[in-house]
């Protein structure tokens, strides 16, 4: 869940780490926003190091300034100077939550932005830090409450405090210290604040929301893990189809699957692009790709079909009824541009131990801190309930977000239809519970967007990118990012109800696109975009709302 940042922008050359001294390497080309949108005021003048470097003597409950430094600006990567503050909060004993605070030297534009981090996070995401500062914000980001990769688990077992930590104490806290320290830099508070994340990034965003509905004006929820535990009860369905003898299916057959479901399901929504708009009314007869009936070398034996017909079902209890999301027939399950994208990465077990192996078998075996089922023993009739019994409590975002909307805060959620991650209709049914038990203003303060195409947080063979991981950039508009539509939404109560979306992953986190731009329009949940008769099917402008 969420390994993208470290698979696909890495094979993407982009540089992740941090330098102590000013050298932090971001893609060029982006500074500032091109508009900006109602705030109360800019910050106008510079703030000297000596400044930066007092706000170690900052006296925060629970918190140890461990450092504040004055980064200098870097040209070559249009960053600008900014105060580098990093703390630690123990809330209790045990606990070791390490956050950043970036702050912009000069030209801040009064915002604080909030930082969402996936997987078992691990780690302070210094590029989308560094990203907000070059657009004028200030910003935080945490580890989340421990060390480690995107993919560890280990620090989990013998420490429910650090489940706390993780689940839900770390991103308010460092968003708590963080808005003090932004007061102490520039002498007032921000003027709105901003969460953004997709994956377990996602779930923080619901989590800021539902409990702390103070801590921001808006979230965008990307591919949210809104419900950790269905997610697990989701992931290990295709570990134990997988199981019998001969079932388990190869990486290299995902492109056989992928050429079959666009086959026969690209035409479903009445255009022929390569894309199933909503593989929810995908039929898709997956005794195609057996061996007899295809001719294919990577044709299915008749174990695997089975296997791939029961990752369609989705998990279920003995009485057949389901218990968790599934994951759809969505014409894009290769993973683009990185493999760790797709159902290579996250499902198939033919030849490696997938990614979602890896984060259940960890949840299971580290997050419950008694003996549990593993992936493969787990009953889906009696180990649900159990399950949610012992870290529901701390890891699952509520969808009564009734506070956050009676104070203003505006959401919006997003999910790629060919995630393999994360059940896109895992959102759908958050969403549709969240409008049922969030009260009246519900439907006016939140909206919706599924991607045809998208895999898990990018990528894939539809319009995976809009602007949804970092501060708006340069360029970035409220019609062309999902950011900068929230801030419109939140400061000048333009609700979006489109987005430009471009395929391939040009203008995600500053990488240049390669080649013509290819544009595919995104409507509001439930609409979808209808491609004009004898229209260019790369232009937004080509589509209309149905």
């Amino acid at each position: 869940m969420m390994r993208f940042r470290y698979f696909a922008l890495c094979a993407s050359g982009l540089a992740l780490l941090p330098l102590a001294t000013g050298g932090w390497s971001v893609p060029a080309g982006a500074s500032a926003p091109a508009t900006k949108d109602t705030v109360k005021s800019a910050q106008p003048a510079g703030i000297s190091d000596q400044q930066c470097a007092a706000l170690t003597g900052q006296k925060l409950a629970n918190v140890e300034i461990l450092s504040a430094v004055a980064q200098p600006a870097v040209a070559s990567t249009a960053m600008p100077a900014f105060c580098r503050v990093a703390g630690k909060i123990v809330p209790e004993a045990g606990s070791d939550i390490r956050f950043e605070v970036w702050m912009p030297s000069a030209g801040w534009d009064g915002r604080f932005y909030g930082v969402g981090l996936g997987g078992y996070a691990g780690s302070i995401d210094s590029m989308t830090l560094g990203l907000a500062v070059r657009a004028g914000q200030a910003a935080v980001a945490t580890d989340s409450g421990h060390q480690g990769s995107p993919m560890d688990s280990t620090w989990a077992k013998g420490n429910p405090q650090r489940v706390r930590d993780y689940g839900w104490r770390a991103t308010h806290l460092s968003t708590v210290a963080g808005k003090q320290l932004v007061k102490a830099f520039y002498g007032r508070d921000a003027d709105r604040s901003y969460f953004v994340g997709c994956s377990g990034g996602g779930r923080q965003a619901l989590i800021e929301a539902s409990r702390f509905p103070e801590d921001y004006d808006g979230v965008v929820a990307g591919a949210p893990a809104a419900s950790w535990t269905d997610l697990a009860i989701a992931m290990i369905n295709p570990i134990q189809a997988q199981l019998p003898p001969g079932s388990a299916i190869r990486p290299k057959q995902a492109a056989l699957i992928q050429e079959e479901v666009v086959r026969q399901c690209d035409t479903v929504d009445g255009q022929i692009d390569g894309l199933v708009a909503d593989p929810r009314q995908c039929k898709f007869d997956a005794s195609k790709l057996a061996c007899g009936t295809s001719k294919s070398a990577q044709c299915f034996a008749p174990a695997q079909v089975t296997a791939l017909q029961k990752i369609y079902a989705g998990p279920r209890d003995a009485k057949g009824r389901p218990v968790a999301g599934a994951y759809l027939p969505s014409g894009a399950e290769v993973g683009t541009p990185s493999p760790q994208l797709g159902w290579e990465g996250y499902l198939l077990r033919g030849d490696s131990k997938p990614g979602g192996d890896t984060l259940v078998s960890g949840l299971l075996r580290d997050l419950v801190q008694t003996p549990f089922a593993t992936p493969e023993t787990f009953n889906f009739n009696t180990d649900p309930a159990r399950l949610k019994s012992a870290l529901s409590a701390d890891l699952d975002a509520s969808p009564n977000l009734k506070r956050f909307f009676a104070r203003g805060g505006k959401l919006i959620l997003w999910h790629g239809w060919a995630d393999a991650a994360i059940p896109p209709e895992a959102t759908l049914q958050y969403h549709k519970a969240m409008l049922k038990q969030s009260g009246a203003r519900a439907k006016a303060s939140s909206q919706l967007f599924m991607v045809p195409g998208m895999q898990h947080c990018m990528g894939g063979t539809g319009p995976g990118s809009f602007g949804q991981m970092n501060a708006p950039q340069q360029g970035d508009t409220p019609e062309r990012s999902v950011v900068s539509a929230l801030q419109a939404w939140v400061e000048n109560g333009r609700k979006p109800e489109t987005l430009v979306a471009r395929r391939g992953i040009g203008g995600l986190m500053g990488i240049k696109a390669s080649g013509p731009e290819k544009q595919r329009l995104l409507c509001a949940y439930p609409k979808r975009a209808v491609l004009q008769s004898g229209a260019d099917a790369d232009r937004a402008s080509s589509y209309h709302c149905k």
